[in-house]
């Protein structure tokens, strides 16, 4: 099936006047450059500017999680974040003052249906320029030192004042996709809003070198009555991520974060001697929480912390980003081949229908986390840090927290896209047993049919009308367990959108299509 743009039916999804650029991309974090890749790898054209005269150098997030590495590897950038990022091996985790730290042994959690088993240490900086460098690449490029001074919609499209050095520059775009951060100009220009919630903690943020001889892949979490105090490991050896709670300020009065006050801090909350230096990027600041009130307002989109804000306990910021990007970019790419205007408005109404939900269960997920680990009675605190290693010690626990961290879990309400049974979960990835994985046979673009097969049984004519014209992938191999795959004696046939997720289940594909599946609002 196609994904090149092509003449498909007018409607407000798809104006037949015909526009400078199909997608203008605003702001050029992880968010926006996934974004700009996705629509030239799905034919689209684009434009990306962001307000700042380049790339940041600053590592700010941090995590790479194995969903998100999944999205990458479709890109064709996962070897790449690979080369420049460490897996975390395991976290450590210590009651106040204990000295016998409850290990969660990260790579020996039951990742079975993933290729990325880890979670990826890679600073943000070195993401951006992967992205960047995939970007050129593919043809494309960052307008950098260009901001967004205006935008309104016409009959023809988004019609954006753009403000460079020198004149400004007047486009019109098919869509908008606002990526600009948390302090949106997107955002604010066509009226949407963002509610945040001060979470009431203040939290320190240091890049530094350290002189003690500890693991250089593990991190450690101290739930020290006095704040809660992170220590994870970055890729340049002997180089860590200091993320710790402290008393906040009066205002006016920022802490100054140097390897003396890194030290004590350390020291007071670990009895470790961290011999601190070399601090080269420092970050403090108020938690809030917030989760914008629509994504999508005609044919602007929001996506990334435009759409959501929350701490950085957990590491998911980055990782929702992204995921919002490459979900959205599929389905604008896919609106010619829509049967109806009213299918493509549908399509692109999933946007919000599957993102918006997962954006809400991290935010207040890791608010209600955030909020036990930074409550202002140092009782608590102490109460949450003897029961949080004893509870960790549960296999089940740690399986939970790997998996759950790691985005690996999340699921899509059905009736976003599709009714069919079984819609709206990831899809497994499990081994074959001819070797290699489920997603190495999968095409990394549009609509595909997995059909799981018993040795010996006849592959199923793929040119029959049933499979819609669509990629199907025969496969046979050894189920082993409901964790591993989403297949079944009695769901032997799954549809597959471009983003990996189930659109449907059953014994057919006529038993699929009978569950209101997506199929019928497909062109053929």
């Amino acid at each position: 099936m196609n994904h090149r743009p092509s003449n498909g039916p007018p409607s407000a999804a798809n104006p037949r006047k015909k526009s400078d650029v199909d997608v203008l991309v605003v702001g050029a974090g992880p968010t926006g450059l996934t974004a700009a890749c996705e629509a030239l790898r799905l034919g689209l054209s684009v434009r990306i500017i962001d307000h700042k005269s380049g790339r940041s150098t600053h590592s700010k997030a941090l995590v790479t999680h194995a969903r998100t590495m999944e999205v990458f590897a479709v890109m064709g950038v996962a070897d790449a974040m690979l080369a420049k990022g460490v897996p975390f091996a395991a976290l450590n985790v210590y009651a106040g003052s204990a000295r016998q730290a409850t290990r969660v042994d990260l790579l020996g959690l039951p990742w079975c249906d993933t290729a990325y088993p880890y979670w990826l240490s890679i600073p943000q900086d070195a993401t951006e320029q992967v992205l960047e460098d995939h970007l050129s690449y593919l043809g494309g490029a960052v307008e950098w030192g260009t901001s967004l001074a205006e935008l309104r919609e016409t009959d023809r499209g988004i019609e954006a004042l753009m403000q460079g050095e020198g004149d400004g520059e007047k486009i019109t775009s098919r869509w908008l996709v606002g990526c600009d951060g948390g302090r949106s100009r997107v955002r604010d220009q066509v009226g949407l809003r963002l509610r945040r919630r001060d979470a009431g903690a203040t939290f320190v943020l240091a890049d530094v070198k350290s002189t003690l001889p500890i693991p250089q892949d593990e991190g450690r979490v101290h739930l020290d009555p006095d704040g809660l105090l992170l220590v994870v490991p970055m890729p340049e050896v002997d180089r860590w991520r200091i993320i710790a709670h402290v008393p906040t300020q009066a205002k006016g009065s920022p802490l100054s974060i140097d390897a003396g006050f890194l030290d004590d801090l350390i020291r007071k909350r670990t009895g470790l001697e961290f011999g601190s230096h070399d601090v080269t990027w420092t970050s403090q600041f108020k938690l809030s929480h917030g989760l914008v009130d629509r994504y999508r307002k005609g044919n602007v989109f929001l996506a990334g912390d435009a759409a959501h804000v929350h701490s950085p306990v957990g590491g998911q910021g980055l990782n929702a980003g992204v995921q919002d990007a490459h979900n959205l970019i599929w389905k604008l790419s896919m609106v010619d081949l829509m049967a109806s205007p009213e299918a493509a408005e549908k399509l692109l109404d999933s946007y919000e229908q599957e993102r918006r939900p997962t954006a809400r269960s991290m935010v207040n997920g890791v608010a209600r986390v955030t909020a036990a680990l930074t409550t202002r009675r140092s009782s608590i605190r102490r109460v949450v840090g003897r029961l949080s290693p004893w509870i960790l010690r549960r296999p089940a626990v740690q399986a939970k927290l790997g998996r759950t961290a790691g985005m690996l879990e999340l699921a899509y309400s059905s009736g976003s896209l599709s009714t069919a049974k079984g819609a709206g979960r990831r899809l497994s990835n499990p081994r074959l047993s001819g070797g290699g994985r489920l997603y190495d046979e999968l095409p990394t673009t549009g609509w595909c049919w997995v059909v799981w097969g018993r040795a010996g049984e006849t592959r199923p004519d793929v040119g029959a009308a049933c499979w819609r014209g669509m990629p199907v992938v025969f496969l046979v191999f050894e189920i082993q367990g409901a964790a591993e795959t989403n297949f079944s004696p009695d769901n032997r046939v799954l549809l597959v959108s471009p983003d990996r997720y189930v659109a449907g289940s059953g014994s057919s594909p006529e038993a699929i299509g009978r569950h209101g599946s997506i199929l019928e609002a497909l062109r053929t």
